[in-house]
């Protein structure tokens, strides 16, 4: 647990506290008011750290990418004590009902853009070092079957394609927001990576049907990367096999966290994949 008083009086400017958001394992979200600016507020938790995640990393790229206007703007950090600060953005969530034609075709140009960008080499990671981190922390923990068929996966698909572009790397629902634009939250995961891994994401955070996965690759693959289909059903699954190493890397850091990470069940379901 955190101690918000001690977070927040870590915080330079005006601020105020307002309704929690989000709470999650790695960070707490909450909406606020800085500097007489409506904001939001993101306070890590420990296991931010014992994930290694790199917030310097993720505030560099936010500046990078500012210029597409798809994602926050940054108005306050503190990387020593876990917080950061980014401007409101008027919108809701992508959600079910507006899994329109025209919603898809969009949703699809915005990640090409994104793929896209070309990155400063100082901000350049791949999405493999995040696996080693994961093949590392989980030697020798419980299901180490299903661990190392993730694994596996992983390293058929991703010899299959060698062509890699920046990545969010964690498009589920809540990480999209419809507004004047087409944003994208938390970029913490972000890295080069295969194309595929992002549209899988969708493909399987939206529950997208054939018609559907038709609209997005189409709009994606205009002039830019062909995508196919077979590959990305690969992909599909690997995005399952990868939520399943990070939901028992949580545990295995944490095991308070044991209940609500649902394990037993999302075996069940990767078995019967």
């Amino acid at each position: 647990m955190i101690n918000l008083q001690n977070k927040i009086n870590k915080i330079s400017g005006n601020f105020k506290l307002e309704n929690e958001i989000k709470s999650g394992p790695i960070s707490k979200i909450f909406s606020c008011e800085f500097n007489n600016i409506k904001s939001i507020v993101r306070f890590d938790l420990p296991l931010a750290y014992k994930l290694n995640l790199n917030r310097m990393k993720e505030i560099m790229i936010l500046n990078e990418i500012s210029f597409l206007n798809q994602s926050p703007k940054i108005l306050f950090e503190n990387i020593s004590e876990g917080i950061l600060i980014w401007e409101y953005i008027p919108g809701e969530q992508l959600n079910f009902s507006q899994k329109d034609e025209q919603l898809l075709k969009d949703l699809s140009r915005s990640l090409k853009k994104i793929h896209k960008i070309k990155l400063s080499k100082s901000l350049v990671t791949n999405f493999n070092e995040s696996i080693i981190f994961y093949k590392t922390l989980l030697v020798n923990s419980p299901n180490q079957k299903l661990i190392n068929k993730s694994l596996k996966l992983f390293e058929e698909i991703k010899d299959e394609d060698s062509q890699l572009v920046f990545s969010h790397n964690d498009l589920n629902i809540t990480n999209l927001l419809i507004g004047n634009n087409i944003y994208f939250l938390d970029w913490e995961y972000a890295s080069m990576n295969s194309p595929y891994f992002d549209i899988a994401s969708l493909v399987a955070s939206f529950n997208l049907d054939h018609s559907e996965i038709n609209i997005l690759v189409e709009g994606y693959s205009d002039n830019f990367i062909a995508i196919n289909k077979e590959k990305l059903k690969k992909w599909v699954s690997f995005t399952y096999y990868l939520d399943y190493l990070w939901r028992i890397s949580i545990v295995k850091l944490d095991t308070s966290y044991k209940q609500s990470m649902k394990l037993d069940e999302f075996e069940k379901f990767l078995i019967n994949l």
